[in-house]
């Protein structure tokens, strides 16, 4: 989905661009600004491109990506490793010794450590989707663009 939209923020490698909720049909399609913005304008913190100030026009693409990823990454994954931390934990004689508790709170300590783990393999894949994001000038000076 490509958009356009005006920069009103510029922070190091960060910048946070205005964009129209629902103004192309992709954009429609998808429903979350009108969900998250009330079909108001929407603003996107995007990779930064070099020497663009606030109040320029950028372009910005950002991949199609399935709902189900989010629902899953959000979701999905932590309710299951808390699950299973706490169905492990609480069974895994090994672990209750080694912390020296019973079964409830062994289950706990795994089902949050196990939690944590998931959390920083979705930061990664986070991190992965931001780099597919290609933003570029659209107004004032030379023509520029970025992905990151």
């Amino acid at each position: 989905m490509r958009e356009s939209g005006i920069v009103i923020n510029v922070s190091g490698t960060w910048m946070d661009v205005r964009m129209r909720a629902g103004s192309s049909e992709a954009c429609r399609k998808c429903g979350a600004c009108e969900v998250v913005a009330e079909g108001r304008d929407m603003v996107l913190r995007v990779p930064a491109v070099a020497d663009v100030r606030p109040g320029e026009s950028v372009s910005v693409e950002v991949p199609e990506a399935s709902p189900w990823t989010g629902i899953v990454l959000v979701l999905g994954l932590p309710v299951a490793a808390l699950a299973a931390g706490i169905l492990v934990g609480s069974r895994w004689t090994a672990w209750r010794d080694l912390l020296g508790v019973g079964p409830d709170l062994g289950g706990a300590a795994l089902g949050v450590l196990v939690g944590l783990v998931v959390f920083v393999v979705a930061m990664f894949v986070d991190r992965h989707y931001r780099r597919r994001i290609v933003v570029r000038r659209t107004s004032g000076g030379r023509a520029a663009g970025r992905g990151v």
